[in-house]
């Protein structure tokens, strides 16, 4: 084999030609999934210059690594097994693209195909130099042009969509939606809780309405933020992990829209709220990725292994999400965007805080609040680890804090608003999608079970001029109340009009309690392939009613639970397994049956 030790530099040009390459590999075949098998890439529009930039970082850690060695050991380091590690890279990062294929295989593929690429290049080693040569600066071109374009297409849509603006109505009020992902209300001093975690959120509770026991449709993000935006229930929708919302149904944005508002979407979960979602539609802007360094290195399928190793994040201690977005940053976005709107035209905004989202690290003094800051070895939450009390304990230390922190910044959000004077003009929402476990029931994380951990939301509104303060509602209500009662309340005359009943009954003379109070409020989650067979969602699909008092639940293999959420907030006591609820049971079923054969004909 030919030497390089006169080349240390062709060595790393070596290296970032095939790290450009396979980062344009890489996006040719997120193109084909996305937009040919319509399947979830988890990645933003920017990925077209960000894998392959990604890419060329990360091979460059063995160019300079193989540079090194040729400047110091030449005899030892030779151009074939400079191009074998290359190659083996670069069909590696394709092949992790490849999901159904199991890593090892992966592995074993790369080695194979890079062995066999290696020797045909060292045999033709003269025409592959001049290959490199000539295509370095066309690939980096390429790359440049694609940054500029996808950068130049989302200014140019936006100003489009914005100058493509209807008057609005007179007057008309802002309207800014905050999603607090993870946060479940029984963590929250608003509903009681014994640790102080939401005094910002009690102040801003005493001048609007803050509901008891909120609903969410779902216990994980998508399909509970595709009911919050188009008022329809889970079943109706075509939102899960494997699908994006669809456009079947108008979301609350575009109506908004419709109607001369700005529209803004900032989202710090970029896994399911991203606009591959589907949640971004009616939204004129929608901030969720950004080019940092933590999401470049994501982009890349290499870099979102690296960081994806449990092994590696246990050994070195760090848990933090690569990439993740904060409260600050979430606040310093809208308010930037907000600073340069017109201010005449009234707003409709959607803010998704993601700090309460496992791995619960939130920073200081918020990491000690709640306790001593611990070393978490499961803080990503691995399904299959042996949780002991203690750690358990370790968790909602590091979950409450996160909350705590969270609220703060919040209370800042609420000044900044006021100094601008725009708060008292602003319809505030502030819910979330969906709760947290924490074994309760035997599990932990989310969107595995539908008990009131996941699914009891908090939900408060304020809104000066047609709200009462410092108003409670006890009755459970649904999150796909929602886009109804913005309508509501804006008195818009829209020719959208949105399932479910407007939240407005309670303050404005006219609830009928005698109907409101037999509300049937649905829930589910599907059936997902990958949780151990001890979890309770993995025999099969599992649905949940609310009605009155009473939370039923339907587990996928057939078993049926009752619990009385008044008397037992934690559902500690399944009334079919203590023989009290039989009666009660027969009458769910009926209304079970009742409820979906009335939904289905009303669809």
């Amino acid at each position: 084999m030919s030497k390089i030790s006169k080349y240390p530099l062709r060595v790393l040009l070596l290296a970032v030609w095939f790290g450009l390459l396979a980062g344009l590999g890489e996006m040719s075949i997120l193109t084909i999934a996305k937009f040919f098998l319509n399947r979830y890439t988890h990645q933003g529009p920017q990925v077209v210059w960000t894998a392959p930039m990604a890419d060329v970082l990360i091979f460059a850690i063995p160019g300079l690594i193989l540079s090194f060695l040729v400047w110091r050991w030449p005899k030892f380091v030779s151009l074939g097994l400079a191009v074998f590690i290359f190659c083996f890279l670069g069909f590696l990062s394709a092949l992790l693209r490849v999901t159904w294929l199991h890593g090892y295989a992966s592995l074993l593929l790369a080695a194979g195909l890079a062995v066999q690429t290696a020797r045909f290049i060292t045999r033709h080693l003269k025409g592959f130099s001049l290959i490199v040569r000539r295509t370095m600066l066309f690939l980096i071109a390429i790359i440049l042009g694609l940054s500029g374009g996808v950068h130049g297409w989302q200014m140019l849509h936006e100003k489009r969509a914005t100058a493509k603006l209807s008057p609005a109505p007179s007057n008309a009020p802002n309207i800014l939606l905050i999603v607090l992902d993870t946060v479940r209300a029984q963590n929250l001093s608003l509903y009681g809780y014994t640790r102080p975690t939401t005094p910002q959120l009690r102040r801003l509770a005493k001048n609007g309405v803050l509901f008891k026991r909120a609903v969410s449709t779902a216990p994980w993000t998508l399909p509970s933020h595709a009911s919050m935006f188009t008022g329809r229930y889970s079943y109706e929708l075509s939102a899960s992990n494997a699908t994006p919302l669809d456009s079947t149904h108008p979301t609350l944005a575009e109506v908004l829209s419709a109607n001369g508002y700005l529209t803004a979407g900032f989202v710090a979960n970029t896994w399911y709220c991203s606009k591959e979602s589907g949640l971004s539609r009616g939204f004129t802007h929608y901030d969720d990725f950004s080019p940092s360094l933590g999401e470049i290195f994501l982009s890349s399928s290499l870099g979102r292994t690296i960081s994806n190793c449990e092994w590696l994040r246990r050994t070195i201690g760090y848990y933090e999400e690569a990439g993740r977005r904060t409260a600050p940053d979430m606040i310093n976005r809208f308010l930037h965007w907000l600073s340069h709107n017109d201010p005449r035209r009234p707003f409709f905004a959607f803010i998704n805080f993601f700090d309460a989202h496992a791995p619960y690290l939130p920073p200081e003094p918020f990491d000690r609040l709640f306790g001593h800051k611990q070393l978490r070895k499961n803080a990503r939450h691995s399904l299959v680890w042996n949780w002991s009390p203690s750690e358990i304990q370790a968790d909602i230390d590091a979950y409450d804090g996160s909350i705590a922190y969270l609220d703060y910044h919040l209370g800042k959000l609420f000044d900044e608003l006021e100094n601008r004077g725009l708060l008292e003009n602003t319809l505030v929402i502030i819910t979330s999608d969906h709760g947290e476990e924490f074994k309760e029931h035997g599990v932990m994380d989310h969107g595995y079970s539908l008990y009131l951990q996941v699914l009891h939301v908090p939900l408060l509104i304020k809104f000066s001029e047609s709200i009462p303060a410092d108003m409670i509602v006890s009755e459970p209500i649904s999150l796909r109340d929602l886009p109804a009662t913005v309508i509501d309340l804006l008195k818009l005359k829209a020719k959208v009009q949105f399932p479910g009943s407007s939240l407005c009954r309670y303050w404005n003379g006219t609830q009928n309690l005698g109907k409101h109070r037999a509300d049937t409020l649905l829930s589910e989650v599907k059936f997902i392939p990958h949780v151990p067979e001890w979890y309770p969602v993995f025999k099969g699909d599992m649905k949940s009613i609310i009605q009155n008092q009473y939370h039923y639940i339907k587990i996928g293999d057939g078993k049926e639970e009752i619990y009385n959420f008044e008397d037992d907030p934690f559902e500690k006591r399944n009334l079919v397994e203590l023989g009290q609820g039989h009666q009660i049971l027969g009458e769910f079923r009926t209304s079970f049956e009742k409820f979906l054969v009335d939904t289905r004909n009303k669809r």
